[in-house]
C-alpha cells in the first residue's frame, strides 16, 4: 500500500506574519515503522543541518571578488595573447566557483559533525550513520576542491602569459598535468632574468604562491589528501567503519651488531582507534583554506595577473 508523507514548516516571527509551506510525497511500497521513524529523523537533521550550516560557512576564510579586475594592464604584443583576454577572466571565475564550493561542502560538513547524537556510533544508531557518512562525503570533496585550487593557479598562470610560461603540448589531451608548480617557478624566473616580467611582480608572485605552504597544518592536509586518493582510505572517527589492511613492513629483529636477522609480524585486527577525528581535520582544512585565500588575493594584486 502506497503511504503519502506530509512536510509542513511554519515559520513564526514576532516580528512578522506567520507563514507555512507544505509538500507531500508517495512512497511505494510503505516502509515499517522503523523506517519511518529514520526517515523523520533524518529529515529533522536535515531542517536543523540547513540552518546551522550558514553559520559555519561565514567563520570560514573567503575571497574578495576575484572577478572584478583592479586594473587594466595591456598584453604584450604576442600572436596569442589575444587568447588571454578570454581565458583569464575565466580561469579567476572558475578558481572563485571553486573556492565558494569549497567554503559550502567544507561549512556542511561541520554541521552534519554536531548533529551526531552523542554516546553513539554508526552502528548503534542510524542517524548516527547516515549523519557520519553526509559529513564525509562533503569533507572529502573539500579535501578535493582544496587541493585543484593549485592545478587551477598554475593554469591561471600559463594562461596570463600567453600559454608561454612553460613549454607544453598542447596537442595531448592531458597536457594540464605538465603544469608543475617547479616548472612555473623556473618559468616566472626565466621571464624575469630576460627582462619580461618586472621584478615587483615576479617577488609578489612567487611571495603569493607561498602562502598555502606556511600552513602549520600542511603536513595532515597532505597525508589525508594522499590517502585518500592514492591508497585505503583513513579512518575518522569511528574506525570500525573503515577497511583494515595489515602491515607488511613487519617489526624487525636485529642482532647485537645491529644487523637485521628477520621480521615478526602481527595480525592486528583492526584498530580500536581513528586514524583521523574530525575536529583535527577541519581545523587543517580552514587554516590551509585561510592560507590558499592569502595566495589568491596576493595574486589578484598583480596588474598583469588580474
Amino acid at each position: 500500500m502506497p503511504t503519502d508523507i506530509n512536510m509542513r514548516l511554519d515559520f513564526l516571527s514576532t516580528s512578522g506574519e506567520p507563514l507555512s509551506f507544505t509538500d507531500c510525497v508517495t512512497r511505494d511500497p510503505d516502509s515499517s515503522a522503523e523506517g519511518k521513524e529514520n526517515l523523520a529523523r533524518e529529515m529533522f537533521a536535515e531542517l536543523r543541518k540547513a540552518i546551522s550550516f550558514v553559520g559555519h560557512m561565514e567563520a570560514l576564510p573567503s575571497t574578495d571578488d576575484l572577478t572584478h579586475s583592479i586594473s587594466f594592464t595591456k598584453r604584450p604584443s604576442d600572436p596569442m595573447a589575444f587568447i588571454d583576454l578570454f581565458n583569464v577572466p575565466a580561469l579567476w571565475l572558475e578558481i572563485g566557483n571553486t573556492f565558494t564550493d569549497l567554503r559550502y561542502v567544507l561549512a556542511q560538513a561541520k554541521a552534519y559533525k554536531e548533529l551526531e547524537p552523542p554516546d553513539t556510533t554508526p552502528l548503534s544508531d542510524s542517524l548516527c550513520a547516515y549523519l557520519h557518512f553526509e559529513k564525509m562525503y562533503r569533507l572529502n570533496l573539500a579535501v578535493f576542491q582544496l587541493v585543484k585550487m593549485q592545478d587551477l593557479v598554475l593554469r591561471l598562470l600559463q594562461e596570463t602569459f600567453s600559454g608561454k610560461l612553460i613549454s607544453v603540448d598542447y596537442d595531448d589531451d592531458d597536457w594540464e598535468r605538465d603544469l608543475r608548480l617547479r616548472d612555473i617557478k623556473t618559468g616566472l624566473k626565466t621571464l624575469a632574468d630576460n627582462g619580461k616580467l618586472s621584478d615587483l611582480d615576479y617577488q609578489a608572485i612567487l611571495a603569493a604562491l607561498a602562502c598555502p605552504a606556511k600552513s602549520s597544518h600542511r603536513q595532515t592536509v597532505v597525508r589525508y589528501r594522499n590517502r585518500l586518493a592514492h591508497g585505503i582510505r583513513p579512518s575518522v572517527d569511528y574506525p570500525e567503519l573503515y577497511t583494515n589492511i595489515e602491515d607488511r613492513r613487519g617489526e624487525v629483529i636485529r642482532d647485537a651488531s645491529g644487523i637485521e636477522k628477520g621480521r615478526t609480524y602481527g595480525i592486528r585486527g583492526g584498530s580500536i582507534e581513528p586514524e583521523f577525528l574530525f575536529g583535527e581535520l577541519y581545523t587543517a582544512l580552514a587554516d590551509y583554506m585561510g592560507r590558499v585565500a592569502e595566495m589568491l588575493k596576493g595574486l589578484k594584486l598583480v596588474p598583469r595577473l588580474s
